[in-house]
């Protein structure tokens, strides 16, 4: 998949079994991603840098016939032990920026929802208000558990694409990173099916010179 425009480019490499993600931003212009096969580098890098780099298969959580649970229990998940799927319902990943010269980078971690299709005629979608995301930088809450909910009709001034959910900002002026962990779960609102449900998101990060 690839999206062009006049100032960004978006990459995602994997390297060595852990995927990065790249930002280059040069002067005051955006460079955003673009998917492209593991192991190629289309961008040119001469003022600073943002990676997000993760262990997991993919870059997001995708749950499956999942039972509710209290925001108590879903900030606490693990991703190893516990409730059943709870493997499924963590994703750990670090945003780091090299910075060189005055360069000051403003970004923002975002969750894509995934376009949701039954496998079968008895398996079905969670809506938006089923499921609950909570992300923590650094062991730190970020933002109270929340609903997945839109940004917006249009992209951000940063580049995050209308639809998205704007998860974190931040602002890298020196060489520095952040550790984050991003939780979802079924809301303890939401109300069982007799059918396997699912609800997946992706996680990017966007950058722009400031």
């Amino acid at each position: 998949m690839e999206k062009e425009n006049n100032n960004s480019k978006q990459i995602i490499l994997s390297v060595l079994g852990v995927a990065i993600l790249i930002v280059a931003v040069v002067g005051v212009s955006f460079a955003a991603f673009t998917f492209s096969q593991a192991g190629t580098k289309e961008n040119v890098i001469t003022t600073g840098t943002i990676l997000m780099s993760y262990n997991e298969t993919n870059n997001g959580i995708t749950i499956n016939n999942a039972m509710p649970m209290s925001d108590t229990a879903g900030k606490a998940l693990t991703g190893t032990t516990g409730a059943s799927n709870e493997f499924n319902n963590t994703f750990t990943f670090t945003v780091s920026a090299t910075i060189s010269g005055s360069t000051t980078i403003n970004y923002e971690v975002a969750a894509i929802k995934s376009a949701c299709t039954p496998v079968s005629e008895v398996s079905g979608c969670l809506a938006d208000t089923d499921v609950k995301l909570y992300l923590e930088k650094g062991g730190v809450q970020v933002a109270a558990p929340a609903n997945f909910t839109s940004q917006g009709a249009s992209a951000t001034t940063t580049g995050t694409p209308a639809g998205a959910m704007i998860l974190d900002q931040g602002t890298f002026s020196t060489t520095d990173s952040n550790s984050y962990v991003l939780r979802m779960w079924m809301a303890d609102t939401a109300v069982p099916s007799d059918i396997p449900q699912s609800f997946a998101v992706k996680v990017n990060v966007y950058g722009k010179a400031a």
